[in-house]
């Protein structure tokens, strides 16, 4: 980047369109020369001066446009007169304000741009309201008990909610859901296997299909006999059914005694620690703590009472072999 170093600050714009100053001739040469260079000379000079001149005349007359116009409220407007010129630099002469409105209120810089923009014209735009013009209303007043009374003709009743009474002096109370009225048994899946229930009934026999096929190649590779395995099969399947044993579950085994007595002994020793810990509770029951503890004991001992009478009480429990 270069820097230009200026000593005299004797610049101004204005002059730039004056004549340069010409070098003053050598006085060698011969009369003809020096007549014939004078003649040119002078035809010279003369356009020169009649362009200088007219470019004088356009320089005054756009210093003569205003580009800040001051209005009656003391708002300047820039307008575009010589907008062009001094985009940057700003304006030429700066309008100064009088000693007598230095810091006074309201007497501040208000600028505000002269709005030249004019909208086109649309070709399918509706024309637009007179001013002035008001919309002539209805003079008739609407009938709001007519108009009513036709909704409610064409509107369709609710009926009333069924209710029935149990008592000749006793409150109303919603037949729906009462017991009374046979609500469950109208329904199509009404007395039909749920669909949970079938498909969980059909994964666990595809399963179990799985299973006794893994079973079987497993005997053939260790070296037993396919065929003698599934006839001994059938034949303890056979000879317990004539006993009157439990079916067969696909996915399922029945629980052998052994292994119920020992769930049988292991739930009636934790009965008897958990009857120990709440007999052991103090008698006054004075906070929530207490309160909560007390409630867990008691429903912890209810599902042990009903696990044991469960496993008591049942002659053939189910075990899932997943």
């Amino acid at each position: 980047m270069s820097l230009v170093y200026i000593t005299h600050h004797n610049e101004n714009i204005f002059d730039v369109e004056r004549e340069p100053e010409k070098p003053q001739d050598s006085p060698t040469g011969t009369r003809s020369n020096k007549g014939n260079r004078g003649n040119e000379e002078g035809d010279g000079k003369a356009e020169k001066a009649a362009r200088c001149s007219e470019l004088r005349a356009r320089l005054s007359m756009e210093y003569k446009k205003h580009s800040i116009v001051m209005l009656k409220d003391g708002v300047r407007l820039l307008t575009d007169a010589k907008k062009s010129h001094h985009r940057t630099m700003g304006c030429a002469n700066v309008p100064l304000e009088p000693p007598c409105a230095f810091l006074r209120k309201n007497q501040g810089v208000k600028w505000r741009r002269e709005n030249l923009h004019v909208c086109p014209k649309g070709a399918n735009m509706p024309p637009l309201p007179e001013f002035g013009k008001k919309e002539k209303k209805s003079e008739m007043v609407p009938n709001f008990v007519v108009r009513n009374i036709r909704c409610a003709r064409s509107t369709n009743h609710c009926p009333p909610t069924p209710r029935f009474v149990d008592a000749p002096e006793g409150t109303r109370q919603n037949l729906l859901n009462s017991g009374l009225v046979p609500q469950y048994i109208c329904r199509k899946d009404f007395g039909k296997v749920p669909i949970y229930i079938q498909k969980t009934k059909k994964m666990l026999s595809e399963a179990h299909a799985v299973c006794c096929k893994e079973q079987q190649r497993l005997m053939e590779l260790c070296g037993g006999v396919k065929g003698a395995g599934a006839s001994a099969q059938k034949l303890l399947q056979s000879q317990t059914s004539r006993e009157g044993a439990a079916p067969d579950m696909p996915g399922m085994r029945v629980m052998d005694q052994a292994e119920r007595n020992d769930i049988l002994v292991g739930l009636r020793a934790h009965l008897n620690e958990m009857t120990k810990s709440y007999q052991s509770m103090s008698l006054l029951i004075d906070s929530e703590n207490k309160r909560q503890r007390k409630g867990k004991l008691e429903s912890d001992l209810r599902q042990l009472e009903q696990d044991i009478l469960l496993l008591e009480t049942s002659p053939i429990i189910y075990v899932s072999l997943y």
